[in-house]
Parts: structure tokens; C-alpha cells; sequence
């Protein structure tokens, strides 16, 4: 039994510290990558087309993730991906320019796509049905804090030097030590998936859509949130602390929400996440006037959003094993890539369109959406 929880935890901290590079990586290199382009001149609707390539990379390549583990140890993808993401730091620094970036940050975002599929595939199976809702939820929580930290060492490293580029690249190559030291407790695909990873988006819809429906909230808050407080009247200053709130909500809430989920059914608190996240989003426009009221709105919408994608992920674990749960593991990926890929031009339009009410109207919709589809598939549970 003590060899059992040793292994365990080996594998638990490999997971821990993959995840931390993944956050820590996207969290220093995106803005670090924007404010660069931006210091060259170089137009906004370029740089975010650039910013576009990792979700474009996620989008192509989790469909083969399942099929590649199934030719390739799961830890040799691991270290791999870690290699390939740790050069490509340099070459963004070396190579200054957005063209040329272009294929760089499609690879960079290939690596991180494996990165993320594979370490939520291990943790899930890492879990059992009693605790599962605590052990993914710490998994959020610990990739929260990655993207926290990225932005906090950007303030002390700086943009002008080859320093950044140099940390991200060294912080990611440490994370192989502990994966070379637990690779041979890497779970084995050895059998194929019963089905397509695009079945699994009819097989688990609530549980997949989850997914789709974070990318589309977190990426349009962290784009246009700023914007919304600015044209609501509110100062630079608020403004500037309206993310540093939801990420606040995002990071504390998910284990409260985890263990939550493991005491009651988890399609319940699914549906009241996505119940709490359209409230808290339909009530932004009214209480801008009052931030002792617009942030505590941000952090409960920040946490409960963001259970959206705990839950969903805890109970794609509980129903799938082994191929099927790599399988629905890239879905859930593909689709949060594909809501952050593809809503921004619609919340831009409808932020224009109803201004800056809008933001709050797609928020709004995009968890009423999916509140729908939750409460019609916990109906026909029911009906089983």
C-alpha cells in the first residue's frame, strides 16, 4: 500500500509540474510575445491573428493524440513536447519578427497541446470516483497559479532582453526531471478509442461543451473585460484589477467547487456553475457603479465559470478509461480551442453593437446556452 502511495505521488507531482510549466509558459510568453510586436509597430489585428496559432495547432493536432500514444510511451511524448517547447523560446527571441513567428508559435502551441492533453489524461487517471473532483480541481488551481506567475516574472525579467525567453526555456526543461523519475508510471494506450474524438462530443455533451464554453468566457473576459470597465466609466486603475479579480475567483474556488462535486452529483453542480456564471454575467452592466459590488460579481463569475471546466473534466474521468479517456481528453481540449479560436469576433461585435453593454449580452448567452443543453441532459438521465 505505501508502495502504491509513493507511486502515486511521484506521479502526481510529475503531473503538478507539467501543468505548472504549461500555465507559467502561457502566462509570460503571450503577453511577452504582444508587447514586443506591438513595440515594432506592428498592427492589432496582426498580432492577435499571430496570437491565434496555438489554439490553431490544439485545433489540428488532438485529433492524432490518441493514436500517437498508442505508438509512443506516453512519457517519451511528454519529454518531446518539453524539448520542442523549451527551443522554441529562444528562437522567438532570436528571430524577431512576425512572419517568422508564425510557424514558430504553431509549433510552440503543438507542444503545449500535448502538454496539457496528456497531463489531464494522467491526473484523471490518477483519480477515483471519490476524490476525483479534488484531484482535477487542484489540477486547475495549480494551472491557474501557472498563469499567474508568468505575467508576475515578465514584471521582473522585463521584454527588451533575451532573459524571458531564457527563464520560460529553462523553468520547461526542469519540468522533465520529475517526468523521467515517474515515466515508467505514465499510464499505456494500448488499445484504440471506441470511437473518433468527435464522437465524444455527441457521447458527453455536457461534459465536452464545458469545455467550449470556458474558452469562449475566459478568452473574451481577458480580452475585452478591460474595455468594458473602461467605456463603463470606470477609471485605469479599476480597469486594471477587473482580470487580477477573476483570476482571483478562477484560482480560489476550484477546490471548494472540487469537493463540492465529490459530495453531491456533479451534473447538478454542473448545472448550477453554469446557472451562477449567466446570473453573475447578466448583472455586469448594473453594478459597474459600485465596485464594492462589480468586483465580488467578477470573482464568484471568475470561480464559477471556471468549475464549468473542473466539473466538466471530472466527469469526463468518471465515464471513460484508458483510450476513451485520452480520446475525450483531446476533445475537451479541441473544443476549449475552438471557443477561444472562433467567439472573439463575436463578442467584439457585440461590445461595438450594444456599447459596452454587449460583452455582458454574449457572457450572457453563451452560459444561458449551455445552461439549456445541462438541464435537458440531466432530464433524460433522469429518464434512464
Amino acid at each position: 500500500m505505501q508502495s502504491l502511495n509513493t507511486e502515486r505521488n511521484r506521479s502526481l507531482f510529475a503531473v503538478i509540474c507539467c501543468i505548472t510549466v504549461v500555465g507559467a509558459g502561457l502566462g509570460l510568453s503571450i503577453p511577452l510575445q504582444a508587447t514586443i510586436l506591438e513595440r515594432q509597430g506592428i498592427p492589432g489585428w496582426l498580432i492577435g491573428i499571430n496570437g491565434m496559432m496555438p489554439a490553431l495547432a490544439t485545433i489540428v493536432s488532438t485529433p492524432f493524440i490518441p493514436k500517437l500514444l498508442q505508438r509512443v510511451p506516453t512519457s517519451s511524448v511528454l519529454l518531446l513536447c518539453i524539448a520542442v517547447a523549451a527551443f522554441c523560446m529562444p528562437l522567438f527571441y532570436i528571430f524577431q519578427n512576425i512572419w517568422i513567428w508564425f510557424p514558430i508559435r504553431f509549433v510552440y502551441g503543438l507542444a503545449l497541446t500535448g502538454l496539457f492533453v496528456i497531463s489531464e489524461f494522467w491526473i484523471s487517471q490518477l483519480a477515483n470516483d471519490n476524490n476525483r473532483g479534488r484531484i482535477i480541481a487542484l489540477y486547475g488551481t495549480i494551472l491557474s497559479a501557472g498563469f499567474a506567475i508568468g505575467p508576475l516574472a515578465l514584471l521582473v525579467l522585463g521584454t527588451t532582453t533575451a532573459l524571458p525567453f531564457v527563464f520560460v526555456a529553462i523553468v520547461i526543461l526542469l519540468a522533465g526531471i520529475p517526468i523521467l523519475a515517474a515515466g515508467s508510471l505514465a499510464p499505456k494506450v494500448e488499445e484504440s478509442p471506441n470511437g473518433s474524438v468527435f464522437s465524444f462530443l455527441t457521447l458527453a455533451p455536457a461534459a465536452t461543451l464545458a469545455a467550449l464554453v470556458f474558452g469562449m468566457v475566459e478568452t473574451n473576459v481577458f480580452q475585452f473585460l478591460p474595455i468594458f470597465a473602461l467605456r463603463s466609466g470606470l477609471g485605469e486603475q479599476i480597469a486594471a484589477i477587473v482580470l487580477t479579480t477573476f483570476a482571483a475567483g478562477n484560482m480560489l474556488l476550484q477546490f471548494p467547487i472540487g469537493i463540492l462535486a465529490d459530495h453531491i452529483d456533479r451534473r447538478t453542480v454542473l448545472f448550477w456553475c453554469a446557472a451562477f456564471g449567466m446570473t453573475a454575467a447578466a448583472t455586469l452592466p448594473f453594478v459597474t457603479h459600485n465596485i464594492w459590488i462589480f468586483l465580488p460579481v467578477l470573482f464568484f463569475f471568475g470561480g464559477t465559470v471556471t468549475g464549468l471546466y473542473t466539473i466538466g473534466l471530472t466527469m469526463l474521468g468518471d465515464r471513460f478509461k484508458g483510450a476513451d479517456l485520452a480520446a475525450a481528453n483531446s476533445a475537451f481540449i479541441m473544443l476549449y480551442s475552438v471557443g477561444a479560436l472562433f467567439s472573439p469576433p463575436v463578442a467584439g461585435w457585440a461590445i461595438d453593437r450594444w456599447n459596452p453593454a454587449g460583452l455582458s449580452y454574449f457572457l450572457t448567452a453563451t452560459c444561458g446556452i449551455y445552461l439549456v443543453v445541462v438541464a435537458i441532459r440531466s432530464w433524460q438521465s433522469r429518464q434512464k
